[in-house]
């Protein structure tokens, strides 16, 4: 994957879906590996535009790009074990990341980031002060409308909380690219639980 300073055509219609398929597939399997290095249990999506698959603009508009958040609660206790596995897998897959920790004690903040590597603009992955992990990945800039791309995968549906995931995913649920309006795969079929209010 490249960015969008090159001299090639810039691609549409069908070589436009075809590049931004291969570049999503790409940039979700990394991120489930990353993931699955803490858990294969579900990990917390929040709201649909951290899912993954809305195009972003980038380079003024003249690109797109990729970018999702996953959260995952995890024991404090296991905090540097955790950050040493996922150090570990990124140098294991070639890559260079950069580690530190922010504040002390209690407090502190671990952070292991890789910039401008294997088709990413930014992976960086988190553990606050509680342990819980949080995962944020933007994929390098491509060349592509992204309003164009986004017509393509999603058309003319405009609330896509029925058709993407907005509570939870495993990261070894079967990847996919697109939707089928009118064919949604994602409604629950009884209501979140609310919290009754107190008295």
């Amino acid at each position: 994957m490249t960015g969008c300073d090159n001299a090639d055509p810039v691609p549409a219609g069908e070589a436009l879906y075809a590049d931004a398929e291969q570049t999503y597939m790409d940039y979700r399997e990394f991120v489930n590996g990353v993931q699955s290095v803490l858990s294969t249990d579900p990990w917390i999506v929040g709201q649909v535009g951290d899912y993954g698959m809305q195009p972003d603009q980038c380079d003024n508009g003249n690109g797109y790009q990729f970018n999702l958040g996953r959260r995952l609660t995890m024991e404090l206790a296991d905090r540097e074990q955790n950050a040493d596995a996922i150090e570990q897998y990124l140098t294991d897959a070639g890559m260079t990341p950069s580690r530190r920790t922010l504040g002390e004690g209690s407090d502190s903040l671990v952070q292991i980031a890789v910039a401008d590597e294997r088709g990413f603009e930014l992976l960086l992955i988190e553990f606050g002060k509680n342990g819980n992990a949080l995962i944020s990945a933007a994929t390098a800039c491509r060349p592509g409308n992204a309003h164009d791309l986004s017509d393509m995968l999603f058309g003319d549906i405009y609330f896509l909380g029925d058709y993407l995931p907005t509570d939870v995913e495993s990261p070894t649920d079967p990847l996919f690219f697109g939707i089928t309006p009118g064919d949604p795969q994602f409604v629950r079929d009884t209501p979140a639980p609310t919290e009754t209010p107190a008295p």
